[in-house]
């Protein structure tokens, strides 16, 4: 059972395409992230197209530190329902710290209230990266 939610301290869409992450500060001190990862498959010309979302996950988050490197480890994974996932989201609305976690929250809200389709406003489809010539 998580610990009553005492801070945000980000909400984000993933590099990896549209992954979703909200990570918050437990009463313990400990960080968790409640996870939407998200489901895509590649187009006919190289694009990626979004599906939805897998079913959310909660995980603790610990951070390992050597010299300038930090690194992570998430553990104590934990597959939540949707609507449990939504009850998580509530609780960091009042805690938001700016727009950008504002919007990335609402986002997460479509996407946990509609059990893991993806929200009207993001795209479906996004164009494949071109890479330059490697004489360029």
């Amino acid at each position: 059972m998580l610990p009553p939610i005492t801070a945000v301290a980000s909400i984000e869409m993933i590099r990896d395409g549209g992954s979703l992450r909200a990570e918050f500060v437990g009463t313990n001190g400990s960080s968790y992230c409640l996870h939407f990862k998200l489901i895509s498959k590649d187009g006919s010309a190289g694009e990626l197209v979004r599906v939805g979302y897998e079913h959310p996950v909660v995980y603790e988050r610990l951070e390992f530190r050597e010299g300038n490197r930090v690194e992570w480890q998430a553990i104590n994974q934990v597959d939540v329902s949707w609507a449990h996932a939504v009850a998580l989201l509530h609780q960091l609305r009042d805690l938001l710290k700016s727009e950008e976690d504002s919007k990335w929250l609402s986002a997460m809200e479509e996407v946990a209230n509609t059990g893991g389709q993806v929200p009207r406003d993001m795209p479906r489809v996004l164009q494949p990266v071109h890479q330059l010539p490697r004489d360029a």
